[in-house]
């Protein structure tokens, strides 16, 4: 006695868009088209399994539970391509921000050498200026010329000091640029297993405590809660 009866078409369509309902999806067209698609792709084998018990006279059924075993199947795994999806998201935002932030500080490098670049010129100018006037007037007294050596030399030492502020910044640019290089390299190694394995220390090592209480004062401006749990 065969105790399997095949289910209508109209029937697979509105179970496949009751359970397809929980599945958050861009409209409502497409839920249906999937539900016709689940529909199409159950009867098939129903075909197929007549071919087979007339080649190889044995039976093969498919019942309801193999039609929602089809369902769960879909949304399992759409889940998992969606959290996927998610997870490079994030990855890629994260990246972005550090990307970001680390521009941002190189534009106020820039800006700060541009100024000193400014001041530099202005003092050189000031000191182009004495330097004409101390030539004009060499033929006075030898006060007078000693007086001018020594505004020279002061001169000099404004100079110089301009000079190190110049170099100074040149040296804070040169060090933001590999900053940010390695911001961007590491965005790479970020892997979620990696994220969840430090979520499940119990007791962390000191180090990992250190890196995430940095975490929150960098990302969170945290001032007060540093424990575990918060980072």
């Amino acid at each position: 006695m065969d105790y399997f009866f095949d289910w209508p078409e109209d029937a697979l369509i509105n179970v496949a868009n009751r359970f397809l309902a929980e599945v958050d999806l861009p409209n409502q067209e497409l839920r249906e088209s999937i539900a016709m698609n689940m529909s199409t792709t159950h009867l098939s084998i129903a075909a197929a399994n007549k071919e087979f018990l007339e080649m190889e006279r044995r039976h093969n059924y498919t019942t309801p539970t193999s039609f929602l075993e089809l369902i769960n199947f879909y949304k399992s795994l759409l889940g998992k391509k969606i959290g996927g999806i998610t997870n490079q998201i994030e990855r890629l935002e994260f990246g972005l921000g550090i990307m970001q932030q680390t521009t941002e500080k190189v534009d106020g490098l820039s800006k700060l050498l541009e100024i000193k670049m400014k001041d530099v010129e202005i003092e050189k100018e000031k000191t182009d200026k004495l330097i004409e006037v101390v030539t004009k007037e060499s033929g006075l007294a030898e006060k007078e010329a000693e007086a001018a050596s020594v505004q020279a030399e002061e001169t000099e030492l404004i100079a110089n000091a301009a000079k190190k502020k110049k170099a100074d910044a040149d040296a804070e640019l040169a060090e933001a640029i590999p900053a940010m290089e390695a911001a961007t390299r590491a965005v790479d190694c970020l892997t979620k297993e990696a994220v969840q394995e430090l979520k499940n220390l119990g007791s962390p090592p000191a180090a990992c405590v250190e890196v995430a209480k940095a975490g929150l004062i960098l990302l969170k401006n945290e001032k007060k809660n540093f424990a575990w749990q918060n980072a």
